[in-house]
């Protein structure tokens, strides 16, 4: 093969990588996950907190009753 020949097929076979690195350049787009993050950790720590002040609640309206009961 001719020294020529050999930087042709060099050249050939570099431009597709360019031009197809171009391309995705032009349409890239980033990660669903970046763009719309999940809100999952914000409703679980909004679900844990709720149940606290449940119980919380919970707890003190049963003592309020049990002290309205046992002092009657």
């Amino acid at each position: 093969m001719s020294r020529k020949r050999q930087t042709l097929l060099q050249q050939e076979r570099k431009e597709p990588e360019h031009t197809a690195v171009a391309e995705l350049d032009d349409h890239y787009l980033p990660p669903r996950q970046t763009v719309h993050p999940t809100e999952k950790e914000k409703w679980v720590f909004i679900f844990y907190r709720s149940l606290l002040w449940i119980f919380v609640l919970l707890v003190a309206g049963l003592l309020i009753w049990g002290w309205t009961l046992f002092n009657s």
